[in-house]
């Protein structure tokens, strides 16, 4: 008798998502890490087309910069391509401005599950910070 397949939910079309990233790909650890970003995303399945938006990057910051597909087989991977300055709040209290650039949201395009995230900060982006779950081979 043959195995009764069972109906996998299709994922949300649109959702909207915290992620923390805490870690440091590449330059110096930033003392304001970890550091929240919110993403939100519209995905139409059927046509395989969409975007996300970065919401938020830290604590009171509301950016709303567009993400674009990247075209990654298996994934919904989209980037903020445009530089765009933040305000952080740094962990002594102080405000301090940062430049962000080439944010990159990935997640399995099946279940949308295993979401992961990398930003480059700085006047030139040598800051790369990423969340705990960001694999050495992605793509930034």
């Amino acid at each position: 008798m043959p195995a009764l397949a069972t109906a996998v939910a299709p994922p949300p079309a649109t959702q909207t998502f915290h992620l923390t990233l805490t870690k440091a790909i590449e330059g110096p650890l930033p003392p304001f890490l970890p550091l929240d970003i919110q993403f939100a995303y519209n995905w139409n399945f059927g046509q395989n087309t969409g975007s996300a938006t970065v919401l938020s990057i830290g604590s009171n910051n509301t950016v709303n910069q567009d993400m674009f597909p990247m075209g990654i087989s298996k994934k919904l991977a989209f980037m903020a391509r445009d530089k765009f300055n933040v305000t952080i709040n740094g962990p002594d209290g102080n405000k301090e401005e940062i430049f962000a650039y080439r944010v990159i949201l990935n997640m399995d395009k099946e279940t949308t599950e295993t979401k992961t995230a990398a930003v480059m900060l700085g006047e030139e982006g040598g800051v790369i910070i990423a969340t705990e779950n960001w694999g050495t081979t992605e793509v930034l």
